[in-house]
């Protein structure tokens, strides 16, 4: 009788021994990065000082990179800048120098972002062959050294226009990891590539790390396919997303920004700004996420291959938290307000009918007696 308890007690322990190490397994955290595209929108004239370093007029400070940077570095953490530094016809190579200084100055990733028409003549990578793409990415990454002291390790098509020559380019320019997938991004020349949604993979040996996506609501076989960015998606959908992706053996989840995320409409985006501080400061205190940047993810994946290897996954958030975050911007545009207001609407309406329905039986079965 003692020997059968000893043998339970030992297989009890067994038990969550095997448990424990299951446990640990899953409890691998999953690298974030918050990843901000550099450049000068068309719409605004092509400004560097609105565009770049948020300088709105009567609002001080400004709200550009140095916001950005200001947020990150309370929490102790750092952000990917991608700068398309091909806009020098445009803007002059000071002005993007400067850029690049400051942000490598600061302790975050500059790294490459290509819009290669103003210097090549070219709207996206993927319009252009192989031999120009890897010229592109070769005069690129050369100028973030010059500016920033150090080689780019990583890209970013401008557009998420990228095809597997972009891969190829990158690897032949010395450029080890590429961001520029996203699987919710039907135009992109890598949709047709068989990649995975999430997970990062190693292509042409450089290592692809997605743009995180995900469903933000479905109907029967319709899906509305999003990803993670801190203008569109509110912070629950993120965090929400981040969570599932880590509940499910994914390794990364890459946030997108802009530079000229925090102004809006020439006016200053409160909304995103406090978004970023307080997904940042969730996410450094949670122990089942790392904050990274794009060198520090290479330097992970570099020194053990396996590192990033898991499972790949697409979340779905679904209607409730699209419908919330319709409500909380409400004034950002008639979408908004189309699904905010469509259920109340359409439930005032069903109560209406219902209601004229039972009065026309009511007198029905008040004539019929």
């Amino acid at each position: 009788m003692g020997n059968r308890t000893r043998r339970h007690r030992l297989s009890g322990i067994t038990v969550l021994a095997v448990m424990a190490l299951a446990g640990a397994a899953k409890a691998e955290p999953i690298y974030v990065l918050f990843t901000v595209d550099v450049e000068t929108r068309t719409a605004s004239g092509e400004s560097v000082d609105l565009d770049i370093w948020g300088k709105v007029a009567g609002h001080t400070p400004a709200h550009g990179i140095e916001r950005m940077m200001d947020i990150l570095d309370a929490h102790g953490a750092k952000g990917t800048f991608f700068v398309n530094v091909y806009s020098v016809p445009t803007h002059g190579e000071d002005a993007l120098a400067a850029v690049c200084r400051l942000i490598a100055d600061r302790g975050h990733d500059a790294e490459l972002h290509t819009h290669p028409k103003p210097m090549f003549g070219v709207g996206y990578m993927q319009h252009a062959d192989l031999p120009k793409q890897t010229e592109i990415l070769a005069a690129g990454a050369s100028l973030i050294d010059k500016w920033s002291g150090k080689a780019p390790v990583a890209h970013r098509a401008g557009g998420y226009m990228a095809n597997t020559d972009t891969l190829t380019a990158c690897r032949e320019s010395g450029i080890p990891v590429d961001f520029s997938y996203n699987v919710a991004w039907p135009a992109s020349g890598l949709s047709g590539a068989e990649l995975t949604c999430n997970a990062p993979t190693v292509q042409e040996d450089v290592l692809v790390v997605p743009v995180t996506a995900y469903v933000q609501a479905s109907l029967g076989r319709w899906r509305s396919l999003r990803f993670l960015d801190i203008e569109s998606s509110s912070p629950d959908e993120i965090r929400a997303v981040v969570r599932d992706l880590h509940g499910h053996g994914v390794r990364t989840a890459v946030i997108m920004m802009h530079s000229f995320s925090f102004v809006r409409s020439g006016k200053p985006n409160l909304r995103a700004e406090g978004a970023l501080d307080a997904l940042v400061a969730e996410f450094v205190a949670d122990p089942d996420v790392q904050v990274v940047t794009a060198r520090a993810l290479y330097d992970i994946w570099k020194r053990d291959p396996s590192a990033l290897s898991g499972s790949d996954y697409l979340p779905t958030t679904g209607w409730w938290l699209t419908y919330c975050r319709a409500w909380q911007r409400w004034d950002e545009g008639w979408k908004n307000v189309a699904v905010a207001v469509a259920p109340i609407a359409l439930a005032t309406l069903m109560i209406s009918g219902g209601a004229v329905w039972w009065r026309r039986r009511r007198k029905k079965k008040q004539n019929a007696a």
